[in-house]
């Protein structure tokens, strides 16, 4: 291994994987070395139910289940957590706090104040609906070896972590279902990290209790995982929890900005050991999820497209029969590389999940977006897709109606400099060099050639009324005033809100001091956090729509809800 990626500088990058650095066990155990499979990964194997299953199929499965490599005892050293664990001690400062009694069941409910969702079904699930053990993103399994005895549970995080959303009814309310591919505008890693945080601090110093509660909570504890939480896990956890505290203030230098946001540039920082002390206030480059609906049409991924495959053409109009078997080994090549940034594996182990990623991109490559909840005015909509085609498809790309239904025929891949577009510059003006050094430090330069130009490539636009909120760093609550700059709220509420079907995005009002605030009846499903575009990575400027007069925002507006 390369040793800009010793094991000591790793981080703990998002919020789910938070038990991991304050979870390492001592490196002569860890040689010992176990692996779990993905629980849900079996029916793939030989022998499985789906083992003939078709490529899309396959993927289907990945996609909430794989773990691409990542359950493995050497992952508890950087981002994998001890499942039982760590879930325990977040649930049980609230059972004596008065506040529900310790169950698996209290368990989601707790995960579901940080925005992880636990759907009562999958809505774009081909075939029966999958049993999920745990919130859906969250992939798991039980590493066992023989001698020394160890048998622990291990979770990390999945796609669907971050690319799995809420499904929303003709109220605006979600309706429990989920749908993969549409981004979580509600899970918190910010949030799940401190109180992951204060929960181990306390309960590491009464291990006694903290196994207890764990017993109750998962009664199918075997004595053997309740020896190796006690004799290996425990103990180093609470030293390395301290030692982190001391040099961080945290378990991080930095966070992820908040309900719906992710930081991967501060996350590859500290993973190739530039980030030393705590740079929450200067590490800011946040972004928000996309929709992955048109992913496969595009020729370079992230919403700066620095990454793209080594003497691909950059930019330019893809189409749907563009997309070959190549292109699809291309794209998975690419982004290969975000499961070292998020699920703590080597790039070299990495690379070796490309096959398990070619069929998440076969997966992909099929998706579709959920179809609007509310009312359409077709007049309306149809004048909208006029004004759409002559000021907005050069660069979010061409859509036609196919079998009743908008549907992206072509992506422009347009790359629009920031002094053009003016939204926050922060994403894009600390990611360029730093990529193109991180590539070859990594061993990544046969599969990407990594470009930074100043400035962000134009999304599509597919699915776009169900991912609020707007603009690459998710600083405006409705595509309304996304259309309107100038009514743009300074501060709004994001995470379990619902939607206006109207102004289309985070329902909400003004408040008396400008606050976008959720209707007063409505009780948010997650923990909501406040936005404050005031604040250094999170402006809410640029994308102005200066030459359209009302009428046609209005139609534009109406005709984003057919997409």
């Amino acid at each position: 291994m390369s040793p800009i990626l010793n094991r000591s500088a790793r981080p703990v990058i998002i919020a789910v994987l938070i038990g991991a650095s304050a979870c390492s066990l001592p490196g002569r155990f860890m040689r010992g070395y176990a692996t779990a499979e993905a629980s849900g990964t079996d029916v793939l194997d030989r022998g499985g139910i789906m083992e003939e299953a078709t490529e899309p199929h396959r993927g289907q499965v990945r996609f909430v289940f794989d773990d691409f490599g990542s359950l493995t005892t050497d992952e508890l050293e950087s981002y994998a957590i001890p499942w039982k664990l760590a879930a325990t001690s977040l649930a049980l400062g609230r059972e004596e706090a008065g506040r529900g009694e310790l169950s698996q069941s209290r368990m989601r409910a707790v995960l579901r104040e940080y925005g992880f969702l636990t759907p009562t079904r999958i809505a774009n699930w081909a075939g029966p609906q999958p049993h999920l053990d745990r919130p859906l993103g969250l992939v798991g399994g039980t590493a066992r070896r023989g001698f020394p005895g160890v048998e622990i549970e291990i979770a990390n995080v999945g796609c669907a972590t971050c690319h799995a959303g809420p499904v929303y009814g003709a109220d605006g309310r979600p309706t429990g279902e989920a749908w993969l591919g549409l981004p979580n505008p509600s899970v918190d890693l910010t949030s799940y990290v401190a109180d992951v945080t204060t929960s181990l601090a306390r309960d590491l110093d009464r291990p006694d209790v903290l196994l207890e509660a764990v017993t109750r909570a998962f009664p199918e504890t075997s004595a053997r995982e309740l020896s190796t939480l006690r004799k290996h896990v425990i103990p180093r956890a609470r030293e390395q929890l301290a030692e982190r505290m001391t040099q961080y203030g945290g378990l991080l230098p930095f966070d992820n900005g908040g309900a719906g946001l992710m930081n991967g540039v501060g996350s590859i920082r500290f993973l190739i050991g530039l980030i030393h002390q705590d740079v929450r206030s200067t590490e800011v480059a946040y972004t928000s999820p996309p929709d992955l609906t048109g992913t496969t049409l595009r020729r370079t991924l992230l919403i700066d497209g620095v990454y793209a495959a080594p003497g691909s053409s950059r930019y330019g109009g893809f189409r749907p029969e563009d997309v070959t078997s190549e292109h699809l080994d291309d794209l998975a090549g690419v982004t290969s590389i975000f499961i070292a940034g998020t699920q703590g594996i080597s790039p070299a182990d990495s690379r070796k999940a490309i096959p398990e990623v070619r069929e998440v991109m076969a997966f992909i490559n099929e998706l579709g977006t959920p179809a609007f909840p509310g009312v359409v005015d077709p007049e309306l909509a149809r004048e909208g897709g006029e004004v759409y085609q002559g000021h907005c498809a050069s660069c979010h790309g061409t859509y036609r109606e196919i079998d009743g239904r908008q549907t992206l025929v072509e992506h422009a891949n347009r790359f629009v400099p920031q002094d053009r577009m003016r939204t926050d510059s922060t994403r894009w003006t600390v990611a360029d060099s730093l990529s193109l050094r991180l590539i070859q430090a990594i061993g990544y330069g046969e599969l990407i050639e990594p470009v930074g130009e100043g400035g962000y490539i134009a999304p599509d636009l597919s699915g776009v009324w169900a991912t609020a909120p707007y603009l690459h760093n998710g600083s405006v609550p409705t595509l309304w005033h996304l259309l309107y700059p100038d009514a743009r709220p300074e501060r709004f509420w994001v995470g379990g809100h619902k939607l206006d079907l109207d102004l289309v995005g985070i329902a909400g009002f003004a408040a008396g001091d400008g606050t976008w605030c959720y209707p007063a009846e409505y009780r948010p499903w997650s923990r909501p956090t406040l936005f404050d575009t005031r604040t250094p990575g999170r402006s809410n400027e640029g994308h102005g729509f200066y030459d359209l007069d009302d009428r046609q925002r209005l139609a534009v507006l109406e005709y984003m809800k057919t997409l």
